[in-house]
């Protein structure tokens, strides 16, 4: 099982990719959110499930959510893991999703309540511009033509 870090997720105790894989309720998550009220939580707000993760490259298999250094890395505990079951190359120019040839529109990640960049982000009310800001800021080396890929995560059976 390959590692990885969820930097943004580490102020909101990863409430949000718990919620996206189903360890708890969105309930729970809003139960979170209205304790978290008396400190500022973004310059957004409100949190939701977070069901997709982008990044610089293609994920593909199992991982497990650790913390700490690249040397010193330690699960969670309790334990957070999940697979990949998609991945798109994403265009935010043109907010499109690229694979085998083909191209889909970015609102087929969407769901009814929440657009792709609030699944991503796990942060409602979180723009596309918001979401390619925040990528190009955890990734130093990254810039406007870096290409990204969105990665769709889902519980281990």
């Amino acid at each position: 099982m390959k590692q990885i870090w969820f930097v943004q997720q580490q102020p909101f105790d990863f409430m949000p990719l718990k919620a996206g894989l189903g360890i708890i309720t969105e309930e729970r998550l809003k139960e979170y959110q209205d304790t978290m009220n008396s400190r500022p939580l973004t310059a957004v707000g409100c949190l939701c499930p977070k069901i997709y993760t982008t990044r610089t490259r293609r994920m593909s298999g199992e991982y497990q959510v650790v913390r700490g250094s690249r040397f010193k890395a330690k699960p969670l505990d309790p334990p957070i893991q999940f697979r990949v079951v998609e991945s798109f190359e994403i265009d935010f120019e043109t907010g499109l999703l690229l694979y085998c040839g083909g191209a889909l529109h970015i609102s087929y990640l969407s769901s009814d309540e929440h657009t792709f960049s609030e699944l991503d982000l796990g942060i409602k009310g979180t723009t596309m511009k918001m979401l390619h800001d925040e990528l190009l800021r955890l990734n130093k080396k990254a810039t406007v033509d870096t290409k990204f890929y969105v990665n769709r995560l889902a519980p281990i059976d």
